[in-house]
Order: structure tokens, then C-alpha cells, then sequence
């Protein structure tokens, strides 16, 4: 894959390996500008997070429309420590759970 590319709309030179780039996304023969200003990022934004129940950790895949609601909800849902209780806003950030995979409950053979 070439690294540099030409923005199909203003037809200034992408470098496709940029940090910035990949930061703000968008087509591979967009520039950062243009992808900012003509707003084409349509790319969702995936977490996965971690709870212990039982003998297996629960993970949940959730998605989000921006990368700032991701990182929210994952600041939020870390946010208890040992021993206290989880009072966080997750329910307060949009999102959608797209997997769950739920520990399982039983422990030590009992029912």
C-alpha cells in the first residue's frame, strides 16, 4: 500500500501513515482537513470491558458513536476501587452493547 495519496476532494497529499491521520480517520484518500471540515468519519468506536464475577471474568463489547463517549465509559466503569461499591455514569453515555460473554456463577460445583 502506497504511503502517500492524493484527497479526493481537494487534491492536496495524504500521508496515510501520519499519527494524526490515523487519529482522525476517515477514507484512506481523505485528508485530516477535509475528513474535520466535510465531517466522512462514520467508523465506530469499539471497547471491551472486564468484570469479575464468579470464577470467570464477564466481558462485555460495547460500541459508541464517538471516541469521546468510549473513553468515558470506560473511565467510568474502572473508576470503583478494591472493595468499594461500582457507582459510576455508564448508564449516563450513549452506547450499545454489541457481545457479552457472562461469567459463570457456580462455584466449586454448586448449584
Amino acid at each position: 500500500m502506497p504511503r502517500f495519496r492524493e484527497c479526493k476532494h481537494c487534491g492536496s497529499e495524504v500521508d496515510t501513515y501520519c499519527q494524526t491521520k490515523i487519529e482522525v480517520g476517515g477514507y484512506i484518500n481523505e485528508c485530516v482537513d477535509c475528513v474535520i471540515e466535510l465531517g466522512t468519519e462514520k467508523a465506530v468506536r469499539y471497547r471491551g470491558v472486564v468484570d469479575g464475577s464468579g470464577k470467570m471474568a464477564a466481558l462485555s463489547i460495547v460500541a459508541f458513536d464517538s471516541k469521546e463517549d468510549a473513553d468515558a465509559y470506560v473511565a467510568s466503569f474502572n473508576s470503583c476501587g478494591f472493595g468499594r461499591r461500582k457507582t459510576n455514569n455508564c448508564n449516563q453515555i450513549r452506547h450499545r452493547h454489541i457481545g457479552f460473554n457472562g461469567g459463570n456463577e457456580n462455584h466449586k460445583g454448586k448449584l
